[in-house]
Parts: structure tokens; sequence; C-alpha cells
């Protein structure tokens, strides 16, 4: 696992001092390696340059044959590359056998070979996580490319016939003619859920490669293609029946843990003791004979200790568990450092405990596998269920659900006040996109403007790019295309890159994400439960007495910090004065919310005090050179 960054269609002179400035900020990333290379072109502007940074993590083939920027035999194609392709054996044999020669045995070179080989057609060709940046000289152009999932990250700016790209956007804005101008829209998407969607970002002129797509520089153009996408249907007939599902899912389940387990350095696994990571570290069992090692954080609080659970699963597997107690000022001292470790706007306090997980395990291992992407994949979040119950509603007429929704404050049940509230939409959506919307529109308004209420596009676009599935499945499809690389992904790659720290995620190997999200929802849903299938396969290896509990989720108490540890935080980052000087968000809106969450302490509103002092933290240590830790 790597950073990497580059340059493009710049001035000659200047690029190499400045990529290497850029490559320096993500030495956390590659903390093995360090390399800078350039060359000069003619194109339509005249003299121009491209230029590529790399910071390495040596997993494979650790000699130096792996150091990047590495270049073909022949100087026609450079790549630099973060990730891992597992299938790069067998695409290795194939290639020898069209002619191609190889020098070392890593992964970057088959990547070389291959886009050489097949252009374009290459990345489909790819089993892993990756990004990665190839300059194809003779065509004079550039390739961006990110993985089907979006597991590995890829920003880029693009300036008249200036491109420049980033593993994170610390990259970018090490660029001297880098523009820190706030995306008002974006802002209003981070305020809704915690985190920006792609392909947009916090600012007005970074974008991200979005998962399965790639990005064409050539002569000052830019444009992007998809060459997968998760809502493409193949034509597997369907499960007979639930073991059928239950028994292909696990052969495929299986071979993607197998595939993840190939390292040239010490390995291990997140544990957790819930379904997900359970029946990754059970699979590694089987396929691992040296043993597994295991990790878990807990936290003394009622309903946020998971530690218990998770040494009960490793016993049971015979693992050599490592767990690691922390307490509320380890925590409060993690959330100091969250604007420096993610570089964005990031409001999302499992954070917290992913980055103290992530210290522990890499003091003994460079490589985790995580059981990230089940409940999305899968349908285990409640909110799936939620949309569920309320689906048979939207057969009323609209004008008596708009009346519904208008009187749902007054029912005295929360649960299904909230839930009612959501009837007053038109399609199943607008339903969807209200069960998974935390605040009302109108108070994000108050606190950043207009914009503030715009829904997520991207959401929107997968959600109808499904026309075929049903209503909780497509929300499920629009939950792995935004929140899924967006959220969880971003939290899972920064906190562990911040130590140089491998995590790879079997679930989201393409083929199993693709027959998970086939799978209709009885199968899901077997027998009453979520995750039925995924949770069939932990059965087979683990007693269900050891699994079968409430879902509980990788959470500390921010809502009790906020009213304690980090009250003084709110009295710094969100004083009326400041916010007025910086001009971003509204001060009487911001101090209309605040007063609410004092009055009230409801989730809701503490969460969303929440996501605005993380961004208001995070501006203040990105551009205002403050020093937030």
């Amino acid at each position: 696992m790597c950073g990497f960054c580059g340059i493009v269609g710049a001035e000659r002179q200047a690029t190499l001092e400045t990529v290497e400035a850029m490559a320096r900020t993500l030495s956390h990333r590659g903390p093995d390696d360090f390399g800078v290379w350039r060359k000069g072109f003619r194109g339509p502007a005249g003299e121009r340059a491209v230029a590529l940074g790399h910071t390495r993590l040596s997993v494979l083939d650790l000699s130096s044959l792996g150091h990047q920027p590495m270049s073909s035999e022949d100087g026609e194609v450079t790549i630099a590359y973060n990730g891992e392709v597992y299938n790069f054996r067998a695409l290795r044999e194939e290639l020898i056998a069209l002619g191609h020669r190889f020098r070392s045995e890593c992964d970057t070179e088959v990547l070389i070979e291959a886009y050489r080989a097949w252009g374009f057609g290459a990345f489909e060709r790819l089993v892993g996580m990756f990004a990665f940046a190839v300059w194809d000289a003779p065509r004079q152009r550039l390739v961006m490319v990110r993985d089907r999932l979006g597991i590995k990250p890829l920003y880029y700016r693009h300036d008249g016939d200036l491109l420049t790209f980033g593993s994170e956007l610390r990259a970018l804005r090490r660029h001297p003619k880098f523009e820190a101008r706030i995306d008002r829209g974006a802002l209003g998407l981070y305020l809704q859920h915690g985190y920006v969607t792609g392909p947009q970002t916090i600012y007005t002129d970074v974008r991200r490669v979005m998962p399965g797509a790639y990005v064409v520089w050539e002569a000052g153009r830019v444009f992007a293609e998809s060459y997968w996408r998760l809502t493409d249907r193949e034509d597997a007939p369907p499960p007979r029946s639930f073991d059928d599902a239950v028994t292909t899912l696990e052969g495929l389940l299986g071979d993607a843990v197998e595939q993840r387990l190939i390292a040239d350095v010490p390995l291990g696994a997140f544990l957790s003791g819930g379904i997900d990571s359970s029946a990754i570290v059970s699979l590694m069992v089987e396929r691992a004979p040296g043993g597994v090692r295991t990790f878990s954080i807990g936290f003394r609080e009622a309903g946020y200790d998971e530690a218990p659970h998770a040494q009960r699963v490793a016993s049971h597997l015979g693992c050599d568990h490592t767990e690691l107690y922390v307490d509320r000022e380890q925590a409060v001292q993690v959330a100091q450092e969250l604007p420096s470790l993610y570089d964005e706007p990031f409001g999302d306090s499992s954070a917290i405990p992913t980055v103290l997980l992530s210290r522990l395990t890499r003091r003994h291992v460079t490589v985790a596998l995580s059981g990230d992407g089940g409940d999305e994949l899968f349908g285990g979040y409640d909110q799936y269920g939620k949309l569920g119950r309320l689906l048979p509603w939207m057969r009323a007429p609209h004008p008596l659900r708009r009346l519904v929704a208008a009187a749902a404050p007054l029912v005295p049940v929360r649960s299904l006040s909230r839930g009612l509230q959501h009837l007053g939409g038109e399609t199943p959506r607008d339903l969807a996109e209200g069960v998974m919307r935390f605040f009302d529109p109108a108070d994000l308004r108050a606190a950043c403007g207009e914009e503030a209420g715009e829904p997520c596009l991207t959401y929107r676009q997968a959600f109808d790019g499904a026309p075929t599935l049903d209503p909780v499945r497509r929300s499920m499809v629009a939950d792995a295309a935004t929140f899924l690389p967006d959220d969880i992904l971003v939290k899972v790659d920064r906190a562990s890159m911040s130590v140089g720290l491998e995590a790879r995620v079997p679930i989201l190997d393409h083929r199993v994400a693709r027959f998970a999200l086939s799978l209709p929802l009885d199968v899901l849903w077997h027998g009453g439960v979520t995750k039925a299938p995924l949770r069939e396969i932990a059965y087979r290896r683990i007693p269900s007495s050891l699994l079968d509990r409430p879902k509980q989720g990788f959470a500390i108490p921010v809502d009790s910090l906020l009213q304690n540890e980090l009250t003084d935080w709110t009295a710094r980052y969100l004083a009326p004065a400041r916010l007025a000087e910086e001009g971003i968000l509204d001060p009487e809106g911001v101090q209309r919310l605040r007063r609410a969450a004092r009055r009230s302490g409801a989730e809701g509103s503490l969460r969303f005090l929440w996501f605005v002092l993380c961004f208001q933290r995070w501006y203040a240590h990105c551009h205002r050179g403050e020093d937030v830790c």
C-alpha cells in the first residue's frame, strides 16, 4: 500500500521540485521508500512535462525492484500505484505467454505490461483494490484509474492544461497554484451525511475518480469513463434455495480471503466479534496454517464495548488475540488529531476507534483483513428494515401521505413518529432518501445557506440506475455507491494508512459484491434475521451463541464527550465572531442549533453539532494554519 501524486501539463522546470514536495505530504502512506520521476514532452501548448511522486509501503517483493514510479523496459509506460492486485500472478503468466518480459515479482510491473497489452481493457481484468496513474508516452496521455468499489482513493484538479492528482487532498494543496475555494453545495452534503459524496469534494475544482472508472488527460482535455458498474447484471442463474446461495457465497468469499492472504510481511485481522469480521477470520483460520493474529479494542462504557465478544470468538477459533482497552482521555486525544489524519471534512465519529485499532494492529503486523462492506451489501443496517416497513404506505394517495407526514411529530412513539415523517415524498426514492437523512433540510439551510438542503445526486443516480430491483435493494446499491466509498472506506483508509498499515476487505471483492446484490431479500433476510447468508457462513464455524446479539456498531460516546470534555471546543470553534470572520457558516443559524442541542440533548442535534465542529476544526487546521492537536 502506498501514496502517490503527480502533475502533467505543467511548465517543465517547476515540475520535479513541486511533485517532490507533494509526495512528501504522503510519506505516512508509504514509509519504506520514496521516489519521483519526470519527463518532458512537447504538447499543443509548447514544452511541458509530466511528473510522478510515490511513497511505498512494501508488502510484495520487498526488494528495490519494486521501487516506484516504475517504467517499462523501453520507457514508454510509467506508473505510480497504490493498492494490491490479487490475481497478478495469473495475469503475469498470461502476459508471458504473449511475449512480455518481467524483471520483478511485484504486481506493479504486471500493471504496466497489462496496460501495454490491453490498454483500457486491462482494468476490468484486475481483481483487487487499487488506484494508479499511468503515463503513456507515445500517446502523450495520462490515465488515472480507481478500483471497482472505491477502496483506494484518488483526487484530481484540472485547471487549463494543468492536471494535479494524488491519493489525498493534502498533496494537491501543496501545489503552488492550488486555490482553496469551498464548494457550498459539497459543504451542504457534508452537513447532511458527515462526509462529501463523490465525485464532488469540499473544493469547487477538485474531483474524485469514481469507483470503477478511469479519467484521461490528453492534450489538456480531461474525460471520464466507467469500466465497471455494480448494477450491471450478469446472466448467472439465481440460487435455487437459501442453502444454495450460502454455498455459492462461501466459495466466492473463501477465494477472496485466500487471495488476500498473499503477503511478504506479517498479516492479521480486525475482529469485533460481529458477524462480518467473525466470518472473515473463520475463513482465514482454515486457509492460514501458521495461525491468525486478531486485534480488537475495548471501551469501558456501557453499550460501547465489543472486546469481550471478540475475545470469545478468537478463543473459539484458536487465534492469537490482542486487545487494548482505551479510556475517554485517549478518545479525546485522537479526536484532536482527526483534522490532520483526515485531511478533508469527516464527521463519522467511529474514525476515533478505527484509528486506535489501526495503531494497535500496526505494532504487530503490516497487513490486516477487515469485515467492512457486509452491512451495505447484505442488508445489515436498520434503515433497510425501516424502509421495507414503510414501503406499503406508498400505495396510499399522495395527499393522504402528506397529511400523515405532517401529523407524524404528534405521534408519541418516537421511532414510529420519525418513520412516518418520511412519507411525504412522491416516489420510493424520496422515501429512501428521507430514511437515510439525519437532519431536517431547513436546519441545514439555516447553518450554511440554500445549497445545504440539496439531495445527493450520486445517491439518486445509483438508486435510479437499478430499476429492476426492489426499492430496498436499490437503497443498498445507492449506499454502496456513496456511504461505502465516501465514508466507510475513507475512514479505514486514512486510519490504517496513517500508521502504514494495509487494510484488505474480502467482502468487497467485486465478485462477492455483485453476487450479494443479486440475492433477493428473502435470501438476505432468511429466517427473519439480517445478513443471513453471511451469518450462516459464520455459524458453520462458530457457535451462534457467541455471535447473536443486537447490532452495536463501532463507536464511542461522542454525544457525552460533546457535553463534557469537548465543551471548550464548541466555545472556541463555533464562536459567532469566528464564524462571521470566516464567512462560511451562518453564525446565527449555528447558534440556534447549539441551543437546540443543549436544550434537548437529542442524538440528532448532537450529531449535527459534531459535524459542524469537525468541519470547523478541519478548516482551522488546513486553511487557518492552527495547531488543533
